[in-house]
C-alpha cells in the first residue's frame, strides 16, 4: 500500500465549517504532492481504481470530524465487520476517551473489486507539532505562517503561497515519518512500536546481555 502525509485547511468561521484546501505528500516519494480545494475532490483522489492508500493525518481527531461529516451526508455506512465491507461503507477505531486512531473507508473499483484507503494519526507516533518536529529532526524546511482568517469562499482557488503553505506541512510529516519507518518504528502509535522492540530485545535479551 502506498503510504501518504496528509492535511487539510479549513474555514474559522463556524458558520462555515469547510476544507477549502487538501494535500497529500508521497512518504518515501516526497516529489510526488496533489492538492485540491474541497473534500470532495479529496475523496475522490482516495476513490481511485488503481491503489490502496495509507494517509496521516497529524491531528486525526480534528480532520477526521471533516471526515466523517462527508461521509455521514453522502450516503455511506458506518459498519463494525471488516467482512461486510463494500462499497461506500467504512470502519473507524476511536477509543471511549474520543481518540482517534483510524478510519478506513473502502471503494467499489469494479465488479468484484473493492479498494480502501486507511488513515491513521501521526500525532500518534511523533507527539510534537509540525513546526517542532521539523526542527527536531533537522529538516531543511520549515513551517511558513499563514492567514487562517481570510475570506474563502467555495470553489477557492488557491494562491502560490498558500500551495508553499500546505506543501510544507505535509512534506515535513513525510520526511520524519520516512524517518522513523527506515528504524522499523511501523505500528500504529509509539506505544505500540516500544512495545515491539521489548519483545524484540526480550527474544535477543541473552544473546547481548549473556551471564558472565
Amino acid at each position: 500500500m502506498r503510504k501518504f502525509t496528509a492535511d487539510f485547511e479549513t474555514n474559522v468561521d463556524e458558520k462555515d465549517c469547510r476544507v477549502w484546501a487538501w494535500a497529500v505528500c508521497e512518504i518515501g516519494n516526497v516529489d510526488l504532492f496533489k492538492y485540491g480545494n474541497s473534500l470532495e475532490s479529496f475523496i475522490e483522489w482516495c476513490s481511485n481504481k488503481k491503489y490502496n492508500y495509507v494517509l496521516y493525518f497529524h491531528n486525526l481527531k480534528f480532520d477526521g470530524e471533516y471526515i466523517f461529516n462527508y461521509l455521514l451526508k453522502n450516503g455511506y455506512e458506518l459498519i463494525t465487520d471488516k467482512k461486510l465491507k463494500r462499497d461506500k461503507t467504512f470502519t473507524c477505531l476511536i477509543s471511549g476517551m474520543g481518540q482517534f486512531y483510524s478510519i478506513e473507508i473502502y471503494f467499489k473499483v469494479g465488479k468484484r473489486k473493492v479498494n480502501k484507503v486507511v488513515i491513521y494519526d501521526s500525532l500518534k507516533l511523533i507527539n510534537k507539532s509540525v513546526d517542532q518536529i521539523a526542527k527536531d529532526f533537522n529538516l531543511p524546511i520549515n513551517k511558513l505562517n499563514l492567514d487562517y482568517k481570510r475570506i474563502r469562499p467555495k470553489g477557492y482557488e488557491l494562491q502560490d503561497y498558500e500551495k508553499r503553505y500546505i506543501k510544507h506541512d505535509v512534506l515535513i510529516m513525510a520526511l520524519a515519518l520516512e524517518s522513523l519507518f527506515k528504524e522499523g518504528l511501523t505500528k500504529m502509535t509509539i506505544g505500540s512500536n516500544a512495545l515491539a522492540n521489548y519483545r524484540k530485545m526480550t527474544k535477543y535479551f541473552m544473546t547481548y546481555f549473556p551471564e558472565l
